[in-house]
């Protein structure tokens, strides 16, 4: 009995051996393959600084800083420009044509020009909802705000047509400009009252920041987390208060102040931290609103520039 239980024993601690020998060796080859890992990424990190030495001695170094360097310099600076100059003289001309053609198809097309009335008029209804909704305008004060302003833009494009097609000259086009912007502000005037319609000088002024909310508010109502008419009015003065046209009195300017060139995000986060949830806030700093440029590619676009002055 005794030697049987000898025997048991020896075969569990051989048993035990064999497990520990195959787990010994299963751990090595783990620990092998791990050292490997290692030694090849410590051996990329070796080659990316290797070629990034490479590429600060390769960066090229100005060796003529005198007048040679200058002249250089300046001969491909007037070489870029003049065929910048070429961009833009045949972009014009093929911009020209094409405006021209448009307008002649309207004016000879009853139906073309219908279409272009009817589309400017459902942009004019966008475009003015956000002051209608917060000045709380009557039915009558919309409409006949809506009108008088679509009849400037009428006859702002007939102006603009003559134009193109040479019927009257620059300073005739100023007058009729001038002549309809006065029968606006008489027909808005009667229509709101002298308050309200300073309230809608500033709107306008303010027309590109309020482009930029309505987008911004469309997407924070995508995300369920949408803005109250109030942030909405506060969005669009922090904004615009932020450029420096409209602080001078002046309207913002939709092709430059549109793609927040001059806007100083900064302020604008100093004062909306104040009216915005934390959600929005984070949204408004850190995802792309609209479409075109956004406020990061601007932020980046003016430190890359102040970084190359």
């Amino acid at each position: 009995m005794k030697k049987h239980i000898n025997l048991v024993l020896i075969f569990v601690a051989v048993a035990a051996v064999v497990v520990a020998a195959v787990e010994f060796k299963r751990l090595h080859a783990a620990t092998k393959t791990n050292n490997d890992a290692a030694v090849a990424v410590l051996k990329r990190n070796e080659a990316m600084k290797a070629q990034l030495a490479n590429l600060k001695l390769a960066f090229p170094q100005p060796a003529d800083t005198g007048a040679n360097a200058s002249a250089k310099i300046s001969a491909k600076d007037k070489a870029n420009l003049k065929k910048r100059q070429e961009r833009d003289a045949r972009w014009k001309t093929e911009n020209d044509a094409s405006q021209k053609w448009m307008v002649e198809r309207a004016k000879n097309d009853p139906d073309t020009a219908l279409k272009r009335a009817a589309y400017s008029r459902a942009h004019l209804e966008i475009t003015l909802a956000p002051f209608r909704r917060m000045q709380n305008l009557s039915k009558e004060q919309s409409e006949a705000l809506t009108e008088a302003r679509f009849q400037l833009m009428l006859r702002s494009d007939d102006a603009m047509t003559a134009l193109q097609l040479k019927q009257l000259d620059v300073e005739d086009v100023k007058a009729m400009g001038k002549e309809a912007a006065d029968e606006f502000a008489s027909s808005a005037k009667a229509a709101l009252g002298d308050d309200l319609y300073e309230r809608f000088l500033v709107f306008e002024n303010q027309f590109p920041a309020w482009d930029f909310v309505n987008t911004y508010g469309g997407e924070m109502s995508r995300v369920d987390m949408p803005l109250s008419v109030e942030q909405a009015s506060q969005l669009a003065d922090a904004i615009a208060n932020a450029c420096p046209a409209f602080r001078e009195g002046k309207a913002m300017d939709y092709y430059d102040d549109y793609d927040m060139h001059t806007v100083d995000w900064n302020a604008v986060d100093a004062a909306a931290v104040n009216f915005l949830t934390s959600e929005q806030m984070n949204y408004l700093k850190n995802v792309t609103v609209g479409y075109g440029s956004s406020r990061q590619k601007q932020e980046l676009d003016n430190a890359l520039q102040n970084l190359a002055q």
